[in-house]
């Protein structure tokens, strides 16, 4: 209740002659309050009369009134026999003469006003016109303001629902109490007291505990009134708006005669009439309370009744499945649930599905096979959802039932591994799972070269390369010529992921072969199949062919799941290594807060985010994203993302000069990358490695022969063009600079080639340092690659070369004669308010920007007179 209107209303009837009228729909807290005001009220006589305790009577309040007060009443009763029924001056004047008699302090209440008789009503108002000196008559109104009083005397207060913020419940929690209540004071104080935080969402708490007392009883005072109950209460089982032939129709009524009941009962509060002619009951709690005044069993038929009529109007599955679940009729629960699974694999949207059938599945009557059918059905589809925790305590619960038959536990065993990498990214515990599921699945071939398939997926586990081949050679010798069309595609689409992985040259022949997809279940393997294709063309170099892929992904339709963010997630990486990095860290930072929760469908995004925070010189916010779970090594998860990112955190290592956290990094992702076999994706741990180990020659060279002799004859284009450049950095360290600059070009030409513009500008510009060392003119070279970095935003990177150009009388800045930029940032001012914004000193700006402090000093000046802001905590990152 707000304390701020109850000391209004104090103070209101302190000063009498006083009308005051508070107010608000049914559980706003009117009685609360008037009970509170009435027990510290200086006055010294005070009346109550609540008017929902009194029968429907002429002049009944008037009289409980009179017995109510000290002084007798004679006048006042005379004058309402008189009246034989009909309220008149005389008896308003007898009243107001006997309230004078009762002074000189009199507080009348009257609770509820609006449900006194009528009578009562005119002469209370007319009291109300002139109240007697020393009078305070507080009254109380459900709906409106009663038109009581004069100016100078009356005072309205209308008490109205809780903010979500008033409700003093934090989170989402405090956001579905609010929703159920409606904020009204009385609502949220019983569902507050009713269902703590540990018993789960309230709503379904509610459901599970029952309905508070407080809030039943309310419902029936309020169907007190009502005709049609029964219509009425089993409208309440209905979930949502609903039109009036809905209940008819369960109640065997005639739908005017239902919409006329129903017309009454929003007249009388208990439910909400809507403007396109259907009906709700607001707030949610509200429906739920008068649903408790039936019995169980007529709940029960009501549920039963309710599901028949939705089912023959084609009503929503969700709907469908709560109302036979309340009736106890698991099997129609189940059937419904089956069709939700259906038609989620034909729409792409699987979350809907799989939030129901995880509903279905806690029912402990279901039978054991029905059961087990719709956790196949639940596995399948997580697969496509973010939402896996819930589902992998499902499935981990119903594959330790003994009495399963083996074939199907197998089967549920392979969705819980595929789901235990996929999304929870536990490799260890995936494969642990799958190789149960393969003795489990001995006489299924199909479902057991599919989990062979999925083992020799390189990505999880700590086993080297050739364990996979080997389960890739498995699932080939296993898998039937003929069954499930997806379980065969899925098959398929694994061997071509696994070979493209790799580097393998036959990997796009088997991306050829693959048959296009004829049912829907065909299509959502082969959409994950190009999505995967993806990221293996994007990590080995085939970018035309990456693009196409995901546009074919695209195509294919992966729908808002799982598999949709893992494609958006590989399509930033693409346009990273590509070069087009306009936008493209908005996009990435939009993709984490979509993915919030999903660590691996996020990796990619932040991966994204830490490579251009490196070539900006964001040192501290590259460090940040770079501790994402997705790009760790952990639990057998290990892929293309995971080394990038270790390269990543070697380059930056390098350039904040912290050469031995760098050679620690090295020698962890060498590590497992030599165990794992699969140099295919190490192809910039070795460009960061080779730098990172220079001091050491021979040491450099030795890494890049290993890496050499792996790649040579795979199907590696990024690896291929960096080689040379590799080649050039350590034949640079013996001063063989001529040589060097050979190299360095011949890598930048393959990497335009590809294209990856950002390194092919390194490689312009250490091709530029090596001419320059071997005593050449190469500032047009510095210039290009300075130029190439400020169009793509790398800001540290085009800095350092502007550095050089500088030294060597050139410069990769705006060409000689342009204007100046008033009262705009100049491209140099925008860098430096970047990174004051991030919090950076004028030092750290200006080993970022290879400036001095002192042009950096002045910079900054500049920035804060140009922006009006007089500190650096005012701006804001750009």
């Amino acid at each position: 209740m707000d304390r701020l209107v109850e000391a209004e209303v104090r103070a209101a009837i302190a000063r009498t002659p006083a009308v005051v009228v508070v107010s608000g729909a049914a559980g706003m807290g009117k009685s609360t309050l008037v009970a509170r005001v009435v027990a510290s009220a200086p006055h010294a006589v005070r009346v109550v009369v609540d008017c929902r305790a009194l029968p429907d009577e002429p002049f009944v309040v008037v009289r409980e009134l009179v017995r109510l007060l000290p002084t007798s009443g004679a006048d006042v009763v005379a004058a309402i026999e008189a009246a034989r029924g009909r309220a008149d001056y005389r008896t308003c004047a007898a009243l107001r003469d006997l309230l004078t008699a009762a002074g000189p302090a009199v507080l009348v209440v009257v609770d509820d006003v609006d449900r006194a008789d009528r009578t009562s009503r005119e002469v209370l108002r007319c009291c109300a016109s002139r109240p007697p000196d020393g009078t305070a008559l507080l009254v109380t109104h459900s709906a409106g303001h009663p038109r009581w009083g004069s100016p100078g005397v009356t005072h309205r207060f209308d008490l109205g629902p809780l903010t979500p913020e008033e409700i003093g419940v934090a989170g989402d929690r405090g956001a579905e109490v609010h929703r159920l209540t409606g904020g009204v004071p009385l609502f949220v104080a019983a569902v507050l007291a009713h269902v703590r935080p540990e018993d789960g969402e309230p709503g379904g708490a509610l459901s599970a505990k029952g309905i508070p007392e407080e809030l039943r009883v309310f419902a029936e005072e309020r169907l007190r009134g009502v005709g049609a109950r029964r219509l009425v209460a089993a409208a309440a089982l209905l979930r949502g708006a609903f039109p009036a032939d809905v209940p008819a129709e369960m109640c065997g009524m005639a739908v005017d005669k239902a919409e006329a009941a129903l017309l009454r009962a929003a007249d009388q509060g208990v439910l909400v009439a809507l403007e396109d002619g259907t009906f709700e009951f607001r707030p949610p709690v509200l429906g739920l309370a008068v649903a408790a005044t039936l019995s169980a069993t007529d709940r029960r038929r009501g549920h039963a009744a309710a599901a028949r009529v939705l089912e023959r109007r084609g009503g929503a599955v969700r709907e469908l499945v709560h109302h036979c679940r309340a009736a106890g009729d698991v099997v129609g629960m189940a059937r419904h649930a089956e069709r939700a699974a259906d038609r989620a694999v034909r729409s792409d949207d699987p979350e809907t599905a799989v939030d129901l059938l995880r509903t279905v599945l806690r029912e402990p009557a279901l039978p054991r096979r029905t059961r087990a059918s719709l956790a196949g059905r639940l596995g399948r589809l997580a697969l496509g959802s973010l939402a896996y925790g819930e589902t992998l305590h499902l499935l981990h619960e119903i594959v330790s039932d003994d009495l399963l038959p083996d074939g199907v536990r197998g089967e549920l065993r392979l969705h819980l591994g595929l789901l235990l990498g996929n999304q929870a990214g536990d490799g260890e515990a995936q494969r642990a799972q799958l190789k149960t599921a393969i003795r489990e699945l001995r006489r299924r071939p199909l479902l057991a070269a599919r989990a062979m398939s999925a083992l020799a997926v390189p990505y999880w586990g700590s086993e080297r390369v050739d364990e996979h081949l080997g389960w890739l050679a498995a699932a080939e010798r296993t898998v039937p010529a003929r069954g499930d069309p997806a379980l065969l595609m899925a098959v398929r689409v694994n061997r071509a992921s696994v070979l493209l992985e790799l580097g393998d040259p036959r990997g796009w022949d088997a991306v050829a072969a693959l048959p296009a997809a004829a049912t829907p279940g065909e299509r959502q393997e082969l959409a994950r199949g190009f999505v995967n294709f993806t990221d293996a063309a994007t990590s080995s170099g085939h970018y035309r062919a990456a693009a196409e892929c995901h546009a074919r992904a695209e195509e294919l339709g992966a729908g808002p799941s799982y598999l949709r963010h893992m494609s958006t997630s590989h399509g930033l990486r693409l346009a990273l290594a590509t070069g087009r990095w306009s936008g493209l860290d908005h996009a990435a930072r939009e993709h984490l807060v979509r993915t919030a929760g999903a660590p691996f469908a996020a990796a990619g995004a932040s991966l994204v985010l830490a490579q251009l925070a490196v070539a900006r010189g964001e040192w501290a916010e590259a460090e940040e994203y770079l501790r994402a779970p997705g790009l760790r090594w952990a639990s057998g998860w290990c892929a293309p993302a995971v080394v990038a990112a270790a390269a990543t955190r070697v380059r930056l290592a390098l350039a904040r000069e912290r050469p031995d956290e760098a050679g620690e990094e090295l020698a962890r992702a060498l590590d497992v990358v030599r165990h794992k076999g699969v140099w295919a994706w190490a192809t910039e741990l070795v460009d960061a490695g080779v730098q990172a180990l220079l001091p050491d020659a021979e040491a450099a060279a030795r890494l890049l022969a290993e890496f050499t002799a792996d790649v040579t004859a795979r199907d590696c284009p990024f690896a291929h063009a960096t080689i040379p450049g590799c080649r050039a950095a350590i034949a640079a360290t013996h001063a063989r600079f001529t040589e060097a600059a050979a190299l360095f070009t011949q890598s930048a030409e393959l990497l335009a080639a590809l294209p990856r513009p950002y390194e092919r500008a390194r490689a312009v510009e250490s091709a530029a340092r090596a001419r320059l060392a071997a005593g050449q003119d190469a500032v047009a070279e510095v210039t290009e690659a300075g130029r190439t970095f400020t169009a793509l935003g790398a800001t540290w990177d085009a800095a350092r070369c502007d550095h050089l150009a500088r030294e060597h009388g050139g410069s990769t800045g705006p060409r000689p004669g342009r204007r100046g930029y008033g009262a705009q940032l100049s491209p140099r001012e925008r860098e430096v308010a970047r990174l004051m914004a991030l919090g950076r000193t004028n030092r750290e700006i200006a080993e970022v920007l290879f400036l001095s402090p002192r042009t950096v000093e002045r910079h900054a000046a500049r920035v804060l007179h140009k922006l009006g802001v007089t500190t650096r905590d005012q701006l804001e990152p750009r």
